[in-house]
């Protein structure tokens, strides 16, 4: 059966945190402004941290190779530059909380919003659109069904969402937004909440709250087996990403971890001190990945073959409010 809960956190708080998610850091940004351009025909929705950067609205700036986008429980989102600056906050125009987020190949930036009133969910559950300079375009498609979360793109512009209640399905869409099908995958217990689609186009990994990396033949419409060797330690499998050796990184709330082809465990990531609950990563393509904590609202980037952590962003935001992250390829 599938979970229908709109409102349960992902993962829940643990009382074994490493450290107390109490702390409540100042939020880098105090000054907001929305700015707006007749060249582009529309307001943005770009706020501009304090002391931050500005955007010069003769030449706007587009997404770039190496910026990190971080999705937020109050419905935005946080673009930082490759080098460590807040260029702004995407201001979400769709209701509900951020969640998953994805560029398509154009790079447009894809975000999913739960529902925003969880007993009726008449508000949120959508996908909201994004321009390359980070300008909302209102929502993409519709009838999801519900809580959707992650996206993956195929060769033909076809985006695949992931959705962790009700139905649970993993939609497809053509690249205008209109719903083509959907795949009845097999749940652990919250649907198909994160994917990723493999480089032969058919092979669908997800998580579904539970202790497995699932699969899915979305070419054949078949359920394929499980690709972990043995269940996830912690019991959770949160983001995930197919690594160019075959292997699959995956966010376990204790740790992040790492699998080899053959879906044996053969390294973890951590970082003293922070929580136990790392939900969401991404690959930045150059041996390293950044990953999210939800407990302390920190992203930390790590060296994919030591393990080490090389940076952290501290986005200013209480605990509990960091959702995932994406990096501009």
């Amino acid at each position: 059966m599938k979970n229908e809960s709109h409102n349960r956190e992902e993962p829940r708080m643990n009382e074994s945190l490493k450290r107390s998610a109490a702390r409540v850091a100042p939020f880098l940004f105090v000054l907001a402004c929305v700015i707006g351009s007749i060249a582009w025909g529309e307001a943005s929705a770009i706020d501009l941290p304090a002391g931050g950067p500005t955007i010069d609205l003769s030449t706007p700036r587009s997404f770039a190779p190496g910026d990190v986008l971080i999705s937020l429980r109050t419905g935005e989102v946080q673009w930082w530059g490759r080098d460590g600056t807040l260029v702004g906050v995407l201001v979400n125009a769709v209701p509900g909380k951020a969640e998953g987020m994805g560029f398509d190949a154009a790079g447009n930036l894809y975000v999913s919003h739960y529902c925003a009133d969880v007993s009726v969910c008449l508000t949120g559950n959508s996908v909201e659109k994004f321009s390359p300079q980070g300008i909302s375009l209102g929502a993409f498609g519709s009838g999801y069904n519900c809580n959707p979360y992650a996206f993956a793109f195929d060769r033909a512009g076809r985006v695949y969402v992931g959705q962790a209640d009700c139905t649970g399905d993993i939609r497809q869409l053509d690249a205008s937004g209109v719903f083509r099908t959907a795949f009845d995958v097999a749940p652990d217990l919250r649907g198909s909440a994160r994917i990723d689609l493999a480089s032969d186009g058919c092979t669908m990994f997800y998580t579904s709250q539970g202790p497995n990396v699932k699969r899915f033949d979305v070419c054949s419409n078949r359920q394929l087996p499980d690709f972990n060797a043995a269940p996830i330690a912690s019991g959770y499998a949160g983001s995930l990403r197919i690594l160019p050796d075959g292997g699959v990184l995956v966010a376990t709330s204790n740790d992040i971890a790492r699998l080899d082809s053959g879906g044996r465990l053969v390294r973890t990531y951590d970082v003293a001190g922070e929580p136990d609950l790392w939900i969401g990563l991404d690959l930045v393509g150059d041996g390293t990945f950044w990953a999210s904590n939800y407990g302390s609202s920190d992203v930390t980037r790590f060296d994919l073959a030591t393990g080490a952590p090389l940076a952290t962003i501290n986005t200013g935001t209480p605990t509990t409010t960091v959702k995932d992250v994406l990096v501009k390829h």
